[in-house]
C-alpha cells in the first residue's frame, strides 16, 4: 500500500500570508501539490518554487496572470497522467454562465470526458481534479456555482477513489467540506488542505 500526502488548494491565495520559512516547515513532508483552479499563475509558480514539489493543476473559470510562464508545471485539463503510480484526470472551468472561456455546457463537458473514455476503460482513474464540483455535491443553485451532472455519471462508471474540486467558496480555509459519494471521496480544496491518500 502506497501512501501519499498531498497539498490541495484553490480559489484564494492564502499561503502568501506565510513566510518562506513557515511554508517550508509546514509542508516539508508533502509528496506533491494539486491546484483546483482560480489561482494566479504567479501564485502557482511561487508555491512550486518554495516547496520544490511537483504541482499538478487545472484552471478555474478565471485565469489570472496568464502571461506568467508556468510551462514547467503540469496542466492536466482534458488529460490523463500517470504520476507516482497514480492515474490522475483533470477538467478545468465551470458551468457556462457568461459564455467566456473555461465555461462549458453539460453537453460540452460530456464530450470532453468522452474523449478520455478509451483510456479510462483500460485503467480507471485514482484521482480526478476539477474546478467545478459534481452536481448537488458542495455546489450551489445560482448558475455560476452549479456543478456538472455528468461528473456524477463519471463517478458512477469509473469510480475514482478521490475527487478534488474548487470553485465553491467557504467561510474560511479552515472549514472542511468533504463528502463520500458511492465510494468516491469528494473534497473542496478551497484555500488549502493537506490530505492523505492510499493506493
Amino acid at each position: 500500500m502506497q501512501k501519499y500526502k498531498i497539498l490541495i488548494m484553490s480559489d484564494t491565495e492564502i499561503l502568501k500570508k506565510f513566510s518562506v520559512e513557515q511554508l517550508k516547515e509546514r509542508f516539508s513532508d508533502i509528496d506533491f501539490i494539486l491546484g483546483a483552479g482560480d489561482l494566479s499563475y504567479e501564485y502557482l509558480d511561487y508555491v512550486f518554487t518554495v516547496l520544490n514539489r511537483d504541482l499538478i493543476f487545472v484552471n478555474g473559470n478565471h485565469v489570472y496572470q496568464r502571461k506568467h510562464n508556468i510551462e514547467f508545471l503540469k496542466n492536466i485539463d482534458g488529460k490523463i497522467i500517470n504520476y507516482k503510480g497514480l492515474k490522475i484526470v483533470g477538467f478545468d472551468g465551470s458551468r457556462v454562465y457568461s459564455y467566456k472561456e473555461h465555461q462549458y455546457s453539460e453537453l460540452q463537458m460530456f464530450f470532453r470526458i468522452l474523449k478520455l473514455v478509451p483510456s479510462l476503460l483500460i485503467k480507471k482513474a485514482d484521482i480526478v481534479l476539477t474546478h467545478a464540483p459534481p452536481r448537488r455535491i458542495h455546489d450551489k443553485e445560482e448558475p455560476v456555482h452549479k456543478g456538472f451532472k455528468v461528473f456524477l455519471h463519471f463517478i458512477d462508471y469509473f469510480k475514482p477513489k478521490l475527487w478534488i474540486h474548487g470553485h465553491i467558496h467557504l467561510k474560511s480555509h479552515f472549514e472542511m467540506q468533504e463528502t463520500e459519494y458511492k465510494g468516491t471521496k469528494v473534497i473542496n480544496a478551497y484555500g488549502y488542505k493537506v490530505i492523505e491518500f492510499e493506493k
